[in-house]
């Protein structure tokens, strides 16, 4: 082998210096000279909620979305030499359909199907989301010791470490360029899941979290680029949020634009597509992009490095775009693979559950008692043996048809995993309580279509649709007790309880046991909060317990305890008086 240099004992250092830093200068100007422009597309896909199979095995029909269409999109990006991929998903893909529950809670396999998914099509990292905590431990814990990627998140703390429960950045080389990704989450996961779920850990603020490893990343690592993986919103003002308050939810935006250093933040948690460009508070331009949901879209941004010879360093070009996945066939390699999962969680959610004596519509619950949250009523009360029931549609859409009522139908009914929650309230809370969602539910006037609902300004224009100013899901009704609400009432005075729901008397001193979803019960919403005035210390006091086992499957065992076929009619409990004196 040539050798230009005797060995270090043989070499006479003082008379081969010149010719050792003339060989090393030159050997340095060549490698820098030699450094090529540098392609390098990430990915982003957030929300997924399941979405992982081009098939709605819900509502039975093909839905336009899915990871399996991702995948082929990603293959064959791969397949260009010219571009590195980096893939990277933002969270909240642990629920959201059949697909997923299965996968959590019903499979027997030590490995979820999740994280064979993703190790399948090669993800390089993906940060922790609401959703996914709301798994519980068993769930996530489990699903990130069997990814083959890190699963971020800096600001979810451990309580006894105080260092991050998951971790807190990853480092991605491509061809020389070094690229660092920072997850964060929303922190606002204690004001919505009961404290079993995070039990161990606590959530830092976004923004002061973000100074902290932004500081060290840039000290210890020097990347090229920083990325940003935040599940998290981009209105920091979403639900009259203070911008200014510590542990705003939505946030993302507030990190983009305070924090110098990030390059690229992806945002998700609020389902919103977006591509923006930015100018920090250090006039630096900051790329944000969001996918939305359900994996009908992927969030790209390109960037090209250049090296800049004379100032050492990479000179970056980006730009950014949404794909849509609609037009993109599934992979046939990933549906071969994963055909077990689709298959077995089909043969789960066609269990007949029992049988409906009439048809359901979830729109009927907008205006009025309802057969489809009064299903939802009748089992809070009879499961908890509470006094009064608190509960909200959580579809608009759907639509329960007479005849075999099977699981499938079960997640039209009630989409979310929620736990099912006793609290005491007094009288005069339980009317602060139905004033605050009377408020975010009705108008003081009869609107264009004719019915008090509060509209938004926007998108009302189509016949057969509505768009709501409110999210539909904070539209509580009560059951147990007998009321009237006057829309036109001056606010605070809306609501009118006549009495319980046998007749007897209702007190406003008198303390009552109200069963309600876990969201509920920890301030989600804000009914008990904002509405009924009590501090999140308060809430854990009048909390008197929640269920172990998820509230949906508590609703479909009390569902195939009924008779059959069941009775599907509304209680008639409480109406919206639309002629007011």
């Amino acid at each position: 082998m040539f050798q230009l240099f005797k060995t270090p004992k043989e070499l006479n250092t003082k008379s081969y210096l010149p010719i050792i830093l003339t060989f090393l200068l030159f050997a340095g100007y060549n490698t820098e000279a030699q450094k090529e422009d540098v392609n390098i597309a990430i990915l982003e896909t957030t929300d997924v909620h399941g979405s992982f199979f081009p098939y709605d095995l819900v509502r039975q029909r093909t839905s336009y979305g899915s990871m399996a269409q991702v995948s082929t999109y990603v293959t064959n990006l791969r397949q260009q030499d010219s571009t590195d991929i980096i893939l990277l998903d933002n969270g909240d893909i642990l629920q959201g359909t059949p697909v997923v529950y299965y996968a959590n809670f019903i499979q027997k396999d030590s490995v979820n199907p999740v994280a064979d998914m993703l190790n399948y099509m090669q993800y390089d990292a993906e940060t922790i989301g609401n959703h996914d905590i709301e798994g519980g431990h068993k769930v996530y814990d489990s699903y990130r010791r069997h990814i083959k990627f890190p699963l971020l998140g800096a600001n979810a703390i451990d309580s006894v470490t105080g260092e991050s429960y998951f971790k807190p950045y990853t480092i991605i080389e491509r061809k020389g360029v070094k690229v660092a990704i920072l997850g964060l989450v929303t922190p606002s996961i204690p004001n919505w899941l009961p404290s079993s779920l995070w039990s161990g850990m606590y959530f830092d603020d976004m923004i002061v979290s973000a100074r902290k490893w932004v500081n060290i990343i840039q000290e210890k690592e020097k990347p090229d680029l920083i990325v940003g993986l935040f599940h998290a919103g981009l209105n920091p003002e979403y639900g009259d949020a203070d911008p200014n308050a510590p542990f705003n939810e939505n946030a993302s935006l507030l990190v983009a634009d305070q924090v110098p250093g990030f390059d690229i933040v992806f945002s998700g948690h609020d389902h919103q597509k977006k591509v923006r460009v930015i100018q920090n508070i250090n006039s630096k331009q900051v790329l944000i992009l969001n996918a939305g949901a359900h994996a009908k879209y992927v969030a790209r941004a390109d960037i090209l490095f250049h090296w800049d010879q004379n100032k050492k360093s990479w000179h970056k070009t980006l730009s950014g775009s949404l794909i849509q996945m609609k037009d993109i066939p599934p992979d046939s390699g990933f549906m071969k693979k994963f055909n077990y999962w689709f298959e077995d969680t089909k043969s789960y959610v066609s269990e007949e559950i029992t049988v409906l004596d009439s048809d359901i519509k979830a729109e009927d619950a907008l205006y009025g008692s309802s057969a489809f949250v009064d299903m939802i009523h009748k089992a809070q009360l009879e499961i908890s043996d509470a006094d009064i029931s608190f509960a909200a549609p959580f579809s608009i859409s759907a639509v329960l048809k007479k005849g075999s009522f099977t699981r499938a139908d079960l997640f039209n009914l009630y989409r979310f995993e929620n736990f099912l929650c006793t609290i005491k309230l007094k009288g005069s809370e339980i009317k602060k309580y139905l004033e605050y969602s009377t408020d975010l539910w009705f108008d003081t006037i009869i609107n264009d279509r004719g019915t008090w609902l509060l509209l938004s300004d926007k998108d009302n224009n189509k016949e057969n649709y509505i768009k709501l100013e409110n999210a539909y899901y904070n539209f509580d009704s009560g059951a147990g007790i007998r009321y009237i609400i006057t829309p036109d009432a001056e606010k605070g005075s809306r609501v009118e309880i006549i009495s319980m729901a046998d007749g007897s008397p209702f007190n406003m001193d008198e303390t009552y046991t109200i069963a309600l979803n876990s969201y509920r019960a920890n301030g989600g919403g804000g009914h008990l909060t904002d509405g009924v005035g009590l501090s999140k210390e308060e809430l854990k006091v009048r909390l008197i317990n929640c269920t172990n086992d998820d509230f949906r499957n508590l609703l479909g065992e009390w569902l195939s305890s009924q008779k059959q076929p069941f009775n599907a009619e509304a209680l008639g409990l409480w109406r919206v008086n639309n002629s007011p004196e």
